[in-house]
């Protein structure tokens, strides 16, 4: 019975732990614009990322994460200052409907990717493991991420609304400086 407690309890740990980058990124693009849908289909979108990443993580093994690792964090920061930038020039130069982060599909999954990359490297590590706690690892990995990417949503609107434009400059500057922080 301990073990399986402790099993849980390391799965949720790590499902936290892979689970802040969606939910400290996702205060960013809240202190911007985003629509109900748009932030719904994001939240679903990491989640559906984190799982299977995972699998091809646990399916991958070792030797091929040491070197996509590498290759996914340049990914992964350049994508979110690219990111970055294009919310800092909507907001500068685009009109007042238009939304400034979330702006099409590609946008969307290019980013819930780079989000997710971490569970990648996760997985490789828990291909040495059972099926059933890869499974269940990588349930609960998209599950907690989808929730964390809500709640960081919510978060950045609340404070976005309360702060106005100035709010979508610090959330331009925050992916801009955690895709610089992924870089180096």
């Amino acid at each position: 019975m301990l073990s399986h407690l402790q099993t849980i309890v390391q799965i949720l740990m790590m499902s936290f732990a892979l689970g802040m980058d969606a939910l400290s990124l996702c205060i960013g693009i809240g202190l911007g614009y985003i629509q109900r849908n748009t932030a719904l289909q994001l939240c679903f979108s990491i989640g559906i990322f984190h799982v299977i990443l995972t699998f091809l993580g646990i399916a991958f093994g070792n030797l091929v994460g040491h070197y996509l690792g590498q290759l996914g964090q340049w990914f992964s920061g350049l994508l979110l200052i690219g990111l970055g930038v294009h919310m800092l020039y909507s907001m500068l130069f685009g009109t007042e409907d238009t939304p400034k982060a979330m702006g099409n599909v590609i946008t969307m999954l290019l980013f819930s990717a780079s989000v997710s990359i971490d569970a990648l490297s996760v997985g490789f590590s828990l291909g040495l493991r059972s099926t059933t706690y890869g499974l269940v690892s990588a349930v609960s990995f998209g599950y907690v991420s989808a929730v964390m990417c809500a709640v960081g949503l919510v978060i950045g609107k609340k404070f976005g609304q309360s702060i106005g434009r100035y709010g979508e400059l610090i959330g331009s500057f925050i992916l801009i400086g955690c895709g610089i922080n992924f870089l180096l």
